[in-house]
């Protein structure tokens, strides 16, 4: 009975295996959503440091169209650039819907991705001791299209 069965478990077991493995770009780093290929301009960044639920920081830089841009590629890198700025590029991935920028290492704080529209919110949330209390950390970029 088993030697009729071991084909069949043999082809499920390397279907399951086949299925659980994420696509890897061409980078060896799983490859981003396709919403967010393509350039984008920034809106915004805020950066806000919060001890509890009290505002102790807050700093907001506002972003004319074209001033500042973001272009995700397919090769996983992220292109920041914009008018009269020298261009930068990062590596960026995706892993569990949370996005990565720059060099991988095991502490990276991923950035949650929140689509709306032709809008795109990148929060990432970061908590550090200073002065004997948690402070939690908080920045949000806004691009659209």
């Amino acid at each position: 009975m088993l030697t009729k069965n071991l084909p069949l478990l043999v082809l499920l077991f390397v279907s399951l295996i086949a299925v659980s493995c994420k696509a890897k770009g061409e980078t060896g780093q799983n490859p981003l959503d396709n919403r967010l290929l393509g350039k984008w301009h920034v809106r915004s960044k805020t950066d806000t440091d919060t001890i509890g639920s009290q505002e102790i920081e807050r700093e907001q830089e506002l972003y004319d169209k074209g001033e500042k841009t973001y272009e995700f590629t397919g090769n996983n890198t992220l292109i920041i650039g914009g008018k009269g700025q020298p261009q930068t590029t990062l590596l960026v991935w995706m892993d569990g819907g949370k996005l990565f920028f720059g060099q991988n290492h095991p502490d990276k704080t991923p950035y949650t991705v929140t689509f709306s529209g032709n809008r795109a919110l990148l929060v990432k949330v970061e908590q550090d001791k200073k002065d004997g209390q948690v402070v939690t950390e908080t920045e949000e970029v806004v691009i659209e299209r």
